[in-house]
């Protein structure tokens, strides 16, 4: 077996890939200094997860959403959480996702760096196949 295919799939960046939209934007971390004029936007960081076999791994993720009212940020978080939970039955997707339990459904999580912009997160488990 070739080392590659034991390394785990960059999750952050394939999420970016399957979930951006013209009209709000998922980007993988960091989390830029100032927001400007972006928003809405939304960042996926993987926070940890598990080999669950040698083809498939899960990924614990933290999406997080800034818009200009809480009531946009809710709105478009809950678009991601239904975008994740569609995933594995999505087509022409970044990677094969097998799985995606959303664990934490959106909440309210304002951000000491940017008080005065809403910010709404959710968390996930995604499964996809390892890299071959």
């Amino acid at each position: 077996m070739a080392t590659e295919a034991l390394e785990p799939v960059d999750a952050e960046e394939a999420l970016s890939s399957d979930l951006s939209t013209e009209a709000c934007p998922v980007l993988p971390p960091p989390v830029p200094e100032t927001l400007g004029n972006r928003l809405p936007w939304a960042l996926v960081e993987r926070d940890g997860g598990v080999r669950e076999n040698p083809w498939v791994d899960s990924h614990n993720v933290t999406v997080s959403v800034w818009a200009g009212t809480w009531a946009e940020a809710m709105r478009e978080a809950d678009r991601l959480a239904g975008a994740i939970a569609r995933l594995p039955a999505t087509g022409e997707t970044s990677v094969q996702w097998r799985r995606a339990d959303v664990t934490g459904l959106p909440s309210a999580a304002p951000d000491a760096l940017h008080p005065d912009i809403p910010r709404v997160q959710l968390t996930a488990t995604v499964y996809c196949r390892t890299t071959l």
